[in-house]
């Protein structure tokens, strides 16, 4: 019956650093207002802020009447759990901002995950701008 007890109670050793694992993948930080850093979109592959996320790029571009929707693809590698803000910036060719936006990114272990976000201008326009993404 001791070495029984004695088992049971060894068993719960990697019951603990399963939990602590579970924790660190669930507890994804929020943005701190003043402490966003901002990577251009063709820079933003793997976001130090969030680890194991990697921003694949642009996957869609949908233009309509009112503005153009843009799907940008992300991949999980952390498998990290919540909801963040992620902030967007469009600027002219010449380096002027011309929108910026707040979305918010779903984070699933799996499946695909899209940051969409609008912006008010032409499909044209935005192939010539460029996007910042902020984490």
């Amino acid at each position: 019956m001791l070495l029984g007890t004695s088992l049971a109670l060894l068993s719960l050793i990697p019951l603990s650093f399963t939990l602590a694992a579970e924790a660190t993948r669930t507890a994804v930080s929020q943005l701190q207002f003043g402490e966003v850093n901002f990577y251009p979109l063709e820079e933003a592959t793997s976001v130090s802020e969030l680890a194991g996320l990697e921003v694949l790029g642009i996957t869609d571009v949908a233009e309509s009447e009112f503005g153009t929707t843009i799907k940008i693809q992300v991949l999980n590698h952390g498998q990290l759990v919540g909801k963040r803000e992620v902030w967007a910036k469009v600027y002219s060719p010449a380096g002027n901002l011309r929108e910026g936006m707040k979305i918010w990114l779903e984070l699933k272990p799996k499946g695909p995950i899209y940051l969409e976000f609008f912006f008010t201008g032409t499909a044209k326009e935005l192939a010539e701008s460029k996007i910042s993404l902020g984490f």
